[in-house]
């Protein structure tokens, strides 16, 4: 283990989590030391029981010191107990504050960073990692102390019974505890090899889980299984790679405190024999020796966590630097939007630098009206409404809504004015009532019947058997597409939104039911803009203005009729519909 620069600044980093438990943490820290030293009566009482009191034939002495060595035994199993329950709730408390942390930090990325990486990828962080950040500051601090003591004041005993005995101890200590220091070096690569694998496994078995349904529909599920094996099998390797070295530390570990212990035992006996030190004493070094040879598994233990507790640290540490892109500018203000005005000034954006999607676009949406935004698919119109929403900020040029450039507009006072409903609903694992309520804070009952109204879906939650305590299980397995759509809409009116954005958002209803949801829009949402992003020609005529994106930096306004008749392109996108 190399514990460099760096590294010591990384747990330094993350041992500031440990501050606000600092009085509980001083008391482990103690408890830690007198727990060592309880240990290290026992030996020398040893001593003066051979010494003492068998060798003086001293009954009294002998009950005494057997009462003394239970005394012992008692105390430091209290010490022992307390010591672990104060640190179990410091790593508690830790593990919580972390998960605040990187959970807080995570949300608050930008939605591009998301899509660079998997759901799975981020649970095991959030999981695997902070445990392992949590273990190494509340667990590696006390063994290092209690190591540390447990040492100094052995080879000090040892010394203050025979200095020959200590020297040479001292003189063998490196052969004990060097090939595990060196063993466990070499494993760091395994470890971290483990760690990714094992996060690859995780990322799998979340996506298997949550496409179960084309998984089924395709017939994949053999498929699945041998891909998920393969990982598995890869894994198990890279873990029986560090199984092998885990073998032979603990071999070697045996072997030498074995050999170390004989030419000890050896050496003592000699020193015995020749009358240069007391039977009790040679008995009360082997054993304190033995405890030094058994904390090897302590050891072993003290370095795997902190070197897998480093890595860890690196892992959470990346998360925690990402720079949120999209956040509040100085001086961002609050505003309330009276017209729903949007306003494309001169917008380039585009996902890989050189490739824009959209360039050099401008336009003037009017607020109060239902405008469709057509487009060949991949033109740029759900990236155009991912701007409007402030998930990207553009390369170059400024949207405004009612005069106010976005970037200057608070982004919780952006999103509550907007309502956003996608093909793909994304609803939760909850009831419909929990579901619809999702989009406005504290709202009450009357809100959410009436949200559900408008977009037709108390139409079926009114004969479900539970209404709307109904749970609709994993991504809404339970219900239709269509029911999905419409409980999505009711969350996205919830909110009585100033700028109200559907993104193919009743591509699974029928025409008769996405008329009557529009005509209720209108008449619940007065004032309210509309814009709707379909291929559905008679959402399209419904439109009071089409704005049809044909290329990066060209868009085309009008009625459908005149589009119809002039633009041969817009023609062509809906030529197979029209009757």
């Amino acid at each position: 283990m190399s514990f460099d620069k760096k590294q010591f600044g990384l747990f330094l980093r993350f041992a500031r989590y440990i501050l606000p438990y600092r009085l509980r943490w001083t008391a482990i820290l103690i408890l830690s030391g007198l727990g060592t030293l309880s240990g290290l009566v026992n030996p020398y009482l040893a001593k003066l029981v051979i010494d003492k009191a068998i060798g003086n034939k001293d009954l009294k002495i002998f009950i005494i010191l057997a009462v003394v060595g239970g005394a012992v035994f008692v105390i430091s199993g209290v010490i022992n107990g307390v010591r672990q329950y104060l640190g179990r709730y410091v790593k508690a408390r830790v593990k919580l504050d972390l998960n605040k942390r990187v959970f807080t930090g995570i949300n608050r990325l930008p939605f591009s960073w998301f899509q660079d990486r998997s759901t799975g990828e981020n649970v095991y962080k959030m999981n695997y990692d902070i445990n392992r950040v949590s273990d190494l500051m509340t667990t590696i601090p006390p063994q290092a102390a209690a190591l540390s003591l447990k040492l100094v004041i052995t080879f000090f005993i040892i010394f203050r019974l025979n200095r020959q005995m200590a020297v040479f101890s001292i003189c063998l200590a490196p052969f004990l505890y060097l090939p595990q220091y060196y063993l466990t070096r070499k494993r760091r690569a395994v470890w971290e090899e483990f760690i990714k694998s094992s996060e690859q496994l995780f990322k799998m078995l979340h996506e298997t889980f949550s496409h179960i349904y084309p998984i089924k529909v395709f017939g994949k599920e053999g498929s699945e299984i041998r891909k998920y094996l393969r990982k598995l099998v890869g894994n198990i390797k890279i873990e029986l790679s560090t199984t092998r070295l885990e073998i032979f530390s603990g071999f070697t570990a045996s072997a030498l405190g074995k050999i170390i212990i004989g030419l000890i035992t050896f050496y003592g006996g000699y020193q015995v024999i020749k009358g240069k030190m007391t039977l009790g004493s040679l008995t009360a070094i082997i054993v304190y020796l033995g405890q030094l040879a058994g904390i090897q598994g302590t050891f072993i233990d003290f370095f795997q966590t902190t070197v897998l507790g480093l890595i860890s640290c690196q892992r959470v540490a990346d998360i925690l630097d990402t720079e949120e892109s999209i956040k509040d500018i100085k001086g961002a203000k609050s505003v309330v939007f009276e017209k729903g005005d949007i306003v494309f000034d001169k917008v380039s954006f585009g996902y890989v630098q050189g490739k824009p999607v959209l360039k050099d676009l401008s336009f003037l949406i009017r607020g109060n009206t239902h405008i469709s935004l057509a487009g060949y698919s991949g033109s740029g119109k759900t990236t155009l409404l991912n701007l409007i929403f402030r998930l990207y900020d553009p390369w170059q040029g400024e949207i405004l809504i009612d005069r106010h450039k976005i970037k200057d507009i608070k982004l919780d006072s952006l999103k509550s004015q907007l309502g956003m409903v996608l093909q793909g609903p994304f609803l939760f694992n909850d009831t419909i009532k929990n579901n619809i309520a999702y989009g406005k804070q504290h709202a009450v009952e009357s809100e959410i019947i009436q949200a559900a109204n408008i977009s037709l879906a108390d139409e079926f939650v009114s004969n479900l058997k539970e209404t709307y305590n109904t749970v609709i299980g994993e991504n809404a397995c339970k219900l239709s597409e269509g029911q999905k759509q419409k409980i999505a809409i009711a969350r996205a009116l919830i909110k009585k939104p100033k700028i109200l954005i559907f993104d193919e958002a009743m591509s699974s209803m029928d025409s008769e039911s996405e008329e009557r949801i529009l005509t209720n829009i209108r008449e619940n949402l007065k004032g309210a803009a509309l814009i709707t992003v379909s291929h559905r020609l008679s959402t399209v005529k419904s439109a009071d203005l089409i704005y049809f994106l044909k290329g990066p930096g060209e868009i085309i306004i009008g009625r459908y009729e005149e589009l119809l008749q002039d633009d041969k392109d817009f023609y062509n996108l809906f030529k197979a519909q029209i009757k």
